[in-house]
């Protein structure tokens, strides 16, 4: 029992540790809003992205803890990425219903799963798991068929939620974080249909993910 309790210690600290090393700034939230082609942010906007960021990232020690603990994925460590995976899927979830006091904004025309994530993004992770999908199906590991299942289903209710959540805040940040949601997801989930399937494909899942996850947005877009 002493063990059992111990290591739900080491993971609560190990995820609080990753909060106050996340832990968004206005500096953070400038920087991120730069990448996704929000150009010189003002006050406001760098407000919208910290907000973004928290909503994710005081899940951390909550969840990193759970799904290292519960859940048997493998004997890797590699519940980080299944961690921030979670986390943007309960702050997508979150954001459908949000705070009465959020500012609203309204867009002028309909929002398109094309008009927020790029084809190459979408289409690449699509193949990455059905890839993965065949290689586990040849070797009989049904077993990590359904954690990638499971997975493919977590990326797609973040990018349903990315789409249809109420629009709040500025309506440049708002689209350019929606962006970041979808091409984040689909790259973790690349991660993960990647170390389910081992090496090499483990090492190209990251690659994939890093890729992703720096994918700039269209302009014309963000900026409609």
């Amino acid at each position: 029992m002493s063990d059992h309790v111990a290591a739900v210690v080491v993971f609560v600290c190990f995820g609080l540790l990753l909060l106050v090393l996340l832990w968004p700034t206005a500096s953070n939230g400038k920087r991120l809003l730069k990448k996704w082609q929000v150009l010189d942010p003002t006050d406001a906007q760098v407000a919208d992205a910290v907000r973004y960021l928290k909503q994710r990232r005081l899940l951390y020690p909550w969840l990193y803890p759970a799904i290292g603990f519960f859940t048997p994925l493998r004997e890797g460590h590699w519940d980080i990425l299944v961690t921030v995976l979670a986390g943007t899927l309960l702050a997508e979830l979150l954001a459908l219903r949000p705070p009465r006091a959020a500012r609203r904004v309204a867009s002028l025309t309909p929002r398109g799963l094309f008009d927020i994530a790029a084809k190459g993004v979408l289409v690449s992770y699509v193949v990455i798991v059905l890839a993965a999908a065949i290689h586990l199906a040849i070797y009989l590991r049904w077993d990590l068929v359904g954690w990638l299942a499971l997975s493919a289903a977590v990326v797609g209710v973040i990018t349903w939620a990315a789409v249809t959540r109420p629009a709040t805040g500025d309506q440049d940040v708002d689209m350019a974080l929606r962006t970041r949601s979808v091409h984040v997801s689909a790259g973790l989930g690349s991660a993960v249909a990647g170390v389910l399937v081992l090496f090499p494909w483990g090492f190209i899942g990251i690659l994939a993910w890093i890729a992703m996850a720096n994918t700039k947005p269209v302009t014309a877009k963000i900026d409609r």
